[in-house]
């Protein structure tokens, strides 16, 4: 089912921003929401992929998905040449524990784990 996203800025995932804080502003340019997955196409490429999406909020002002038992997304990496492998991704996913695990295709590729504390799953700025 088609949904929209009309609020752009920055992105944070249970409380980890994707780059510096405020410092990118995304625009949805397509979304859907169905049966608890959320899916979003941005401008420049990137996607958000939303799984078990919960107490999903859109509004001219706000957006943002309360609880999720997994998020995706996906970018090119900025500034560099065409290329086939500059496609990015960082996973977070939701523990039995309740804490979050979050991996990527970037740095070290050591998983790293947050503590969602109290912080929705996605939060745009």
């Amino acid at each position: 089912m088609a949904f929209e996203i009309t609020k752009s800025g920055s992105l944070r995932f249970w409380g980890d921003w994707f780059g510096r804080p405020l410092d990118n502003s995304h625009k949805c340019i397509s979304a859907s929401f169905e049966n608890e997955l959320l899916m979003a196409d941005f401008a420049d490429g990137e996607s958000l992929t939303v799984y078990g999406a919960k107490g999903v909020h859109s509004d001219e002002g706000q957006f943002y998905i309360c609880d999720a038992d997994m998020i995706v997304w996906e970018w090119d990496l900025y500034d560099e040449p065409e290329s086939e492998d500059k496609r990015r991704f960082i996973e977070y996913r939701k523990l039995e524990d309740g804490r979050i695990r979050k991996t990527s295709d970037l740095g070290s590729g050591i998983p790293q784990y947050l503590d969602p504390s109290g912080r929705n799953a996605v939060e745009m700025y």
